[in-house]
């Protein structure tokens, strides 16, 4: 990308930050897609064969806010959603969003300790809640005192004072007018992170923050994307932002229950999915012929680099681009689409609209060209802070710059690259090794599905690298021998960073946002050595 192209990417960026008039709250937006798009289809959640146009999100959020507000739910109320995916999900979302109320995405998967804690940190007052679900809600030791059984909705058969989530829908009226003004710096979501280093930290995210998210993306699709496959868990972040793109863009969200590499370019074909996160499991998959006929026109990629975005764009015939985002922040940075310079597609890009971003080192000085640091991020609509965490917040907030704990350099174009994580990098004698260098040129290895790579530590080179590989489905340790796995490292890794250390896995510890819990596999054992080969000693540990 030359320094034109990059000046004329900063001028659009500009454009629609001084320019362009998005919905100032959820009522504008939702009110805006039912009159824009009234018949197109808004969510397919087609296993369940339920879907809904614009015009009946709109009415389905607005009658059950109706309902929900005389239950007592209210604007600045603590509702948390324990939802599979399904339709259910987004209606009553957007419903909380309608009243000003806060919801508290719930994985269904925790357990009821798990329970314990999100709902006691986050102040839950009310729940809506599958039937299937309850037993976790009944084994909580400590059920926040607010949370009655009268402040349970639940999505299936409700007893004594809870509520049915049909009839609280059925019984709202569409024309429902909330009572109090809604305002952009409303908080929308707490959103919990995935909690890899110990427990999850709850974003406190507006409706400013979730507008810009869904509708800058929307904006910058101009109407060349019409419907797009949301296959991750709905309290996850990846299908809340597709709701919104879709209401300001007028794009179907697709919805499985849950994701598949075996049907996933089913989905895309029967449903002309134009729009997907690139799942990397599907590099397992032989090529075939229908790779590159499939629908999709645009892959959104994480951690991908030139030769792996090139595989992918002539592969599957689409464009795959990179990004860097996170909870707090919402977008970050983002590769533009007429980037094709090997040091922009191996980066993570340019500073998206609203976003300014820059890279600081130990001392607290932005780094030279070149110099790995912390990426700081600042900008209209990140998070107000982590719920109920001041000694976090002061961690982590600068002068209005969020420390993302990720270190990435910069280079001359003003791309911005990723390293790793501040506590993801492996220290051997004098060298800085990013972990996520390493999984990268492991993942183009057939047979492998998942790779970890830690730090063992070792007297005589402060670190040693280690990594776990978890292994295809009728893959075995004798099919990628140690041998295989380090020859495949050494044609792609500088010879200090080629690991030491292998293990092989079934299956490999994941958060709920998949990514690999390293903490897991650090305390699992006494000794990280265990249970591996050792290249250096040429034995099995």
């Amino acid at each position: 990308m030359s320094s034109t192209e990059v000046e004329q990417y900063f001028e659009l960026k500009k454009k629609i930050e001084t320019e362009v008039e998005f919905p100032a709250n959820f009522r504008e937006l939702i009110d805006r897609a039912s009159k824009l798009h009234p018949d197109t289809m808004a969510l397919n959640f087609f296993d369940d064969e339920q879907s809904l146009t614009y015009r009946e999100l709109r009415n389905n959020a607005y009658a059950l806010a109706d309902s929900l507000s005389q239950q007592g739910v209210k604007h600045g109320s603590h509702v948390a959603l324990v939802i599979s995916n399904r339709v259910e999900f987004p209606v009553s979302w957007l419903a909380l969003a309608v009243l000003g109320a806060v919801m508290v995405p719930v994985n269904p998967i925790y357990t009821s300790p798990e329970l314990d804690y999100v709902f006691n940190d986050g102040d839950v007052e009310f729940t809506i809640i599958e039937e299937s679900f309850m037993p976790l809600l009944n084994g909580m030791k400590k059920r926040p005192r607010a949370l009655v059984d009268s402040n349970i909705v639940v999505i299936g058969s409700a007893y004594g004072d809870q509520h049915q989530w049909d009839e609280l829908l059925s019984r709202g009226s569409a024309d429902f007018v909330p009572s109090e003004a809604l305002k952009s710096e409303d908080l929308l979501n707490i959103q919990y992170t995935s909690g890899t280093t110990g427990f999850p930290k709850g974003c406190m995210q507006t409706q400013r923050y979730w507008i810009l998210l869904g509708c800058v993306v929307g904006h910058i699709q101009d109407g060349q994307i019409k419907s797009v496959l949301a296959d991750m868990p709905f309290f996850y972040m990846d299908p809340q932002w597709m709701v919104v793109m879709g209401l300001y863009a007028g794009i179907t969200v697709h919805c499985p229950r849950k994701p598949s590499i075996k049907k996933f370019l089913d989905w895309a074909e029967t449903y002309q999915v134009e729009m997907a996160y690139f799942p990397f499991p599907l590099l397992e998959v032989a090529p075939s012929e229908r790779d590159a006929k499939t629908p999709i026109k645009m892959f959104l990629g994480y951690a991908l680099d030139a030769e792996l975005t090139r595989y992918v764009e002539q592969r599957f015939n689409a464009k795959a681009r990179d990004s860097f985002g996170m909870t707090e922040i919402g977008p970050g940075l983002m590769v533009p689409q007429n980037v094709d310079s090997d040091a922009g597609l191996s980066s993570c890009g340019l500073p998206v609209a609203f976003r300014e971003a820059k890279v600081v080192t130990e001392d607290g000085k932005e780094a030279a060209i070149g110099e790995p640091g912390e990426l700081w991020v600042k900008g209209d609509g990140i998070i107000k802070g982590y719920y109920n965490k001041p000694e976090a917040n002061e961690d982590s907030f600068v002068d209005g710059w969020f420390r993302t704990g990720d270190v990435f350099s910069k280079d001359k174009e003003g791309f911005f690259k990723i390293l790793g994580r501040i506590k993801d990098m492996i220290r051997r004698s004098s060298e800085n090794i990013s972990a996520l260098e390493i999984e990268r040129a492991l993942y183009f290895l057939p047979g492998i599905v998942g790779v970890a790579a830690i730090a063992v530590p070792d007297p005589r080179r402060d670190e040693e690298v280690k990594v776990y590989l978890e292994l295809a489905e009728g893959v075995t340790p004798k099919d990628l021998p140690p041998a295989v796995v380090l020859a495949h490292c050494q044609e792609r890794l500088a010879a200090f960073k080629v690991p030491r250390y292998i293990e092989y896995t079934t299956e490999l510890p994941w958060t709920p946002s998949d990514k690999v819990a390293k903490h897991k596999l650090i305390a699992a054992k006494d000794d990280l050595r265990e249970g591996s080969w050792d290249e250096q000693d040429k034995l099995w540990r």
